[in-house]
């Protein structure tokens, strides 16, 4: 059983190292473009009365996209924000199952909010779905919303594998 997760492990590895720096990359892109929106609105708005036409769509958009896109990165990297007031009362078998736990619970509760979400994704591009201002198809969005949960799922039992293999990497956070 260890061989067949060790291996499993390792072909994740090569496809998560690719997508780890695509994802990277284009948080950068959306993060630049959402500070370019929001400069050319404000000289704009200020400047020439004349705001950026669909900007806050454009936001909307936009943070929606790097919030998504972020959520497999930070839970690979082991990043959330956690309370760690028991932390130390706790031996380290609990601990190991805890997160053991609490990684399955939101790998399964990931893969069903991103089944949700493709559904509304289809629905949206059957009754072909546009944005009120700049009338971009709503679907597209939707769709990578829905593949990021499933990143992000797949992410969760990764983590599973590798914290019983007690493997790290580095562009992970410490295990606590």
């Amino acid at each position: 059983m260890k061989n067949l997760l060790s291996i499993g492990v390792q072909c994740w590895e090569w496809f998560a190292q690719h997508l780890y720096h695509l994802f990277s990359l284009f948080a950068c892109i959306q993060l630049a473009a959402l500070m370019l929106v929001t400069c050319i609105d404000v000289v704009g708005r200020y400047l020439f009365s004349s705001p950026l036409v669909g900007s806050v769509e454009l936001t909307e958009i936009l943070l929606g996209s790097l919030i998504f896109t972020s959520l497999p990165l930070v839970t690979w990297r082991k990043e959330h924000i956690s309370v760690d007031l028991m932390e130390g009362m706790l031996p380290k078998q609990i601990r190991s199952l805890r997160d053991i736990l609490f990684n399955l619970a939101i790998s399964i509760s990931l893969f069903a909010i991103g089944t949700k979400v493709w559904s509304l994704a289809t629905r949206s591009h059957r009754y072909e779905e546009i944005s009120e201002y700049l009338e971009i198809p709503v679907y597209y969005l939707t769709y990578f919303l829905a593949i990021t949960c499933w990143l992000t799922s797949v992410t969760c039992l990764v983590l599973i594998g590798t914290h019983l293999l007690n493997k790290n990497y580095p562009t992970q956070g410490t295990s606590q």
